[in-house]
C-alpha cells in the first residue's frame, strides 16, 4: 500500500473517532443539562419554601408584636414566643439546606404558622381576660368607695353616743383614707386596759394547795394578777387575756401542749407569740383577776418580764425575779 492511501485510511479513522467523540460530549452535555435543571428546579423549590418560611415568620413576629402593650407579663410572655418562634425557624432552615427534607421542611412550616396562630390566640384571650378583670376591679373600687362613704357616715352617727365616738369623729377625715386603720384604731379602743399587775411564784402540793416561793428551783407555777381600769365602750362578757412571759435570756416561754400559741398584734400586724391565756367575765368596771401557768420544766432564775394582751393590743406590762 502507497504512503497516499495509508494517510487517507489515517485520516478516515481520525474523522470517524472526531465524529464519536462530538457525538458522546453531545450526549454528555444533554445529560448535564438534564441534570443541572433538576438541580435547578430541587433549588428553586428549597428558595420557594425557605421563602414561605420567611414570610409566615415575619408575618408572626408582626403579629405578636402588634399585641404588645403596657402589661410587662404579657410583653414578656411575648418575647418567650418570639424566642421559640426563632428557634422552629432556625430548626426548619435546618431541614432546608442541611437536610434538604423539603416535604418534612413544608410541614414544618405548617406548624410554625399554626403555632404563631395559636400565640396570637392566646395572648388576645389573656388580654380580653386582662380587660374584664380591669372592668371588674374598676366597679369594685367604684362599689368599695360607696362603702367606704357608707362607713363614714355610719361612723359619724356612732361618734354621737358617747365621748370616744366623739373623740373618733374629730379623726374622721384622717381614718377615712382607710377602713383598715379605723378598724384597728376601734379596736383599741375597746381593749381592756390594765392598771396594776403582778406575778409570783408558787410551790404546788400534792392537795392542790399552793405556797409563794421566789426560788427559781421551788417554782412549779406562775401566777399573774392583775387590775383593768372600766371602759364602757367594749360589750361586756367573756374576754381571753394573752400571757407572755420572757426570760432572763430573752426568749419567750412556749410550750405548745400547756396553751402557748400565737396571736396578732393589730398594732404593728406582726404575729405575737404568747405562754398561756385565760378567760374571764367582765361587766364593764373595774376587775381584779388571776391566770396560772404550770411550765413541765425547771425556770432559771434572774429577771422575767410579762406583757398582756387583749383583743389584739398590748395592754399590760411589767417585771419579776426569781432568785
Amino acid at each position: 500500500m502507497s504512503k497516499s492511501n495509508n494517510l487517507s485510511m489515517f485520516s478516515i479513522i481520525a474523522f470517524l473517532l472526531l465524529i464519536g467523540a462530538v457525538g458522546y460530549l453531545l450526549m454528555s452535555n444533554s445529560s448535564l443539562k438534564g441534570e443541572l435543571n433538576e438541580k435547578k428546579q430541587a433549588f428553586l423549590e428549597l428558595e420557594k419554601v425557605h421563602t414561605e418560611l420567611d414570610q409566615n415568620y415575619e408575618s408572626a413576629l408582626q403579629d405578636l408584636e402588634d399585641l404588645r402593650g403596657s402589661n410587662q407579663e404579657l410583653n414578656e410572655l411575648i418575647d418567650s414566643q418570639k424566642d421559640e418562634l426563632g428557634k422552629q425557624k432556625k430548626r426548619i432552615s435546618g431541614l432546608i439546606w442541611s437536610e434538604r427534607e423539603l416535604g418534612k421542611a413544608r410541614k414544618e412550616v405548617a406548624n410554625l404558622t399554626k403555632m404563631a396562630n395559636q400565640y396570637v390566640l392566646d395572648i388576645n384571650n389573656l388580654i380580653a381576660t386582662n380587660e374584664s378583670l380591669a372592668s371588674h376591679n374598676t366597679t369594685l373600687t367604684s362599689q368599695n368607695e360607696t362603702l367606704n362613704a357608707e362607713a363614714l357616715i355610719n361612723r359619724k352617727r356612732i361618734t354621737n353616743l358617747d365621748s370616744v365616738r366623739t373623740l373618733l369623729a374629730g379623726q374622721t377625715e384622717e381614718l377615712a383614707k382607710s377602713n383598715d386603720k379605723l378598724s384597728v384604731k376601734v379596736d383599741m379602743a375597746e381593749s381592756i386596759k390594765i392598771n396594776w399587775l403582778e406575778v409570783k411564784g408558787y410551790d404546788v402540793r400534792d392537795d392542790g394547795s399552793v405556797k409563794e416561793k421566789s426560788r427559781a428551783k421551788k417554782v412549779e407555777m406562775l401566777r399573774v394578777c392583775f387590775k383593768t381600769e372600766t371602759n364602757m365602750v367594749t360589750p361586756a362578757g367573756e374576754k381571753e387575756f394573752y400571757i407572755r412571759y420572757t426570760s432572763p435570756s430573752g426568749e419567750v416561754l412556749y410550750v405548745e401542749e400547756l396553751g402557748s400559741s400565737s396571736i396578732t398584734n393589730k398594732l404593728t400586724g406582726d404575729t405575737e407569740r404568747y405562754t398561756a391565756s385565760g378567760t374571764v367575765t367582765y361587766n364593764n368596771a373595774d376587775l381584779d383577776a388571776c391566770l396560772d401557768w404550770r411550765p413541765n420544766f425547771k425556770l432559771i432564775k434572774g429577771n422575767y418580764k410579762v406583757e398582756i394582751f387583749e383583743n389584739g393590743f398590748n395592754v399590760g406590762n411589767g417585771a419579776f425575779r426569781l432568785k
